[in-house]
């Protein structure tokens, strides 16, 4: 039993650190493209052995009309190509100041599975689509705890007329509530993004997450830059449209292709 255990150490190992290894020239950061820049995730997957790192050092989400104060935020989202079409994910808020709960320290972690199931298939208007499945943890500072927290999103990526690229989410979103009651919701995302300028993106985005009593709805827009074929630099600004929605949602990040 010892020297299997060693043997599926090894073979795990050897996995790890024999991934495909790839020419500066095949990475590339608009492939599968950056996930942060838009409220949806898109249904690609990184390649096996390939990373992704997402920083948005600049978040904030500005008081709500229901009261709910303002929050300042530091996220980062990790990805890793485990297979061709299925990655590896964790992301977080990262390090948050919160004025309504008069703290700071950092938020929960978040670990994600995302599935490349299927490309376009333009002759027959079908879109390429994606599974995600995430759960949030409880590995948080005290005060951003929540439980434990499952998520599962479809990711839909379709070609539309005059270049427009529609990316859209649909699934479901739970939280706890201070009762402790879970609280699933429907969660809806999407995205119209066209390139204007050589390596320039611009995009209207928005998103609505929805159960009996509570709706958060947002919609706003941005843009991305690829200066280099590894970097994508991107920003973001959204309104709130229900009361319990922050009145303004802003970031500004990048992401880096390894």
């Amino acid at each position: 039993m010892k020297n299997n255990n060693y043997k599926i150490a090894a073979y795990f190992i050897a996995f790890v650190f024999n991934s495909p290894s790839y020419a500066e020239s095949d990475i590339s950061i608009k492939t599968a493209g950056a996930d942060l820049a838009n409220f949806p995730n898109s249904a690609f997957t990184l390649p096996q052995g390939r990373a992704y790192v997402e920083v948005t050092p600049v978040n904030f989400s500005g008081k709500s009309a229901d009261g709910t104060l303002a929050q300042y935020s530091a996220g980062y989202l990790l990805r890793y190509g485990l297979f061709d079409d299925l990655e590896l994910r964790l992301m977080s808020n990262g390090f948050t100041v919160d004025d309504e709960k008069k703290t700071s320290g950092m938020a929960a972690q978040i670990f994600d599975l995302k599935w490349h199931i299927s490309d376009e298939n333009q002759t027959a208007n079908l879109p390429a689509v994606g599974i995600e499945f995430s759960v949030q943890t409880d590995f948080a500072h005290r005060a951003f705890q929540n439980g434990i927290n499952p998520a599962l999103s479809l990711n839909f990526d379709q070609t539309l007329p005059f270049d427009i690229a529609f990316e859209y989410n649909v699934g479901f979103v739970s939280q706890h509530l201070v009762s402790g009651e879970a609280l699933y919701q429907l969660a809806l995302a999407w995205a119209l993004q066209r390139n204007v300028y050589e390596d320039v993106d611009v995009f209207v985005n928005g998103y609505t997450n929805t159960a009996a009593g509570l709706t958060t709805s947002a919609i706003g827009g941005g843009a991305q830059w690829i200066p280099i074929e590894r970097l994508a630099i991107f920003a973001n600004v959204s309104a709130g449209l229900t009361v319990s929605t922050p009145s303004i949602f802003s970031l500004v990040g990048f992401a880096v292709a390894f």
